[in-house]
């Protein structure tokens, strides 16, 4: 409950902030024109926590061990909402990305999601990328973006980014997941996830941070639980840590 009564908040926020920020001279999201830049947040790399400037310090991998939902700053990405939040999750990494790459469940998975529709999808042997129109909401507001992810299986890794060749509500949009075997228990996986949003207008930094920050900490744990659920349907019942839902 209290889970989702975050997420209520930060979904609000979300769209209160871009409604409030928003130029009135500003078109609203467009499929069939051009976003009004080609990418102003630089984007992740794909790879391991170290390529986009990220280390667990001993105080970190202790709270992981603790059960709790680390949350820190990208030291070489900034203050602008640039943080990671890492989780350990007792299921394996094969079921967290059947989570994450079920676009089509979004609505179900994951709050304030209404529509997630796929539009385009490319499967190479190394790369398997996907275009989703997404649509967020709250008191009536909404707003409608489109991404595009790219999952690189033999890295462990997707990242993403707003589509450019389409015109969405919010001005950028770039984001990171890992997920590796733990370093001691193989039967659980470490997850990695972080993303910038830009939004159009000015936003105090300390507002914005503080939406970033959150929206990032709930990634993490929507992904545990649905992944547990998954989990526990295909055996039954079986080992699963409730302290990965600690904050």
């Amino acid at each position: 409950q209290r889970l989702h009564k975050i997420t209520m908040v930060t979904r609000l926020v979300i769209c209160a902030l871009a409604a409030a920020c928003l130029p009135r001279s500003v078109e609203s999201a467009d499929k069939n024109q051009p976003h009004y830049h080609s990418g102003i947040l630089p984007k992740f790399k794909a790879g391991p926590p170290a390529g986009i400037g990220f280390k667990l310090s001993g105080a970190q991998q202790g709270a992981l061990t603790k059960g709790e939902n680390v949350l820190a700053t990208i030291a070489n990405r900034g203050g602008d909402g640039s943080c990671v939040a890492v989780l350990d999750i007792a299921v394996p990494r094969h079921i967290i990305w059947n989570k994450i790459t079920d676009y089509k469940r979004y609505p179900q998975m994951v709050s304030g999601v209404t529509r997630c529709d796929t539009y385009k999808a490319l499967n190479g042997p190394s790369k398997k990328k996907n275009w989703s129109r997404y649509v967020v909401s709250a008191m009536g507001i909404k707003k409608e973006y489109f991404v595009e992810h790219t999952y690189e299986p033999y890295k462990s890794c997707m990242t993403f980014c707003l589509d450019y060749s389409r015109q969405s509500d919010f001005d950028d949009s770039v984001g990171y997941w890992y997920v590796m075997e733990h370093p001691s228990d193989k039967s659980m996986s470490r997850v990695f996830y972080s993303c910038r949003l830009k939004l159009r207008g000015w936003v105090p930094g300390p507002v914005k941070n503080y939406l970033m920050k959150t929206a990032v900490k709930q990634a993490t744990l929507w992904v545990a639980k649905e992944s547990k659920a998954e989990f526990d349907k295909q055996n039954g019942g079986g080992r699963f840590s409730f302290s990965a839902f600690k904050r």
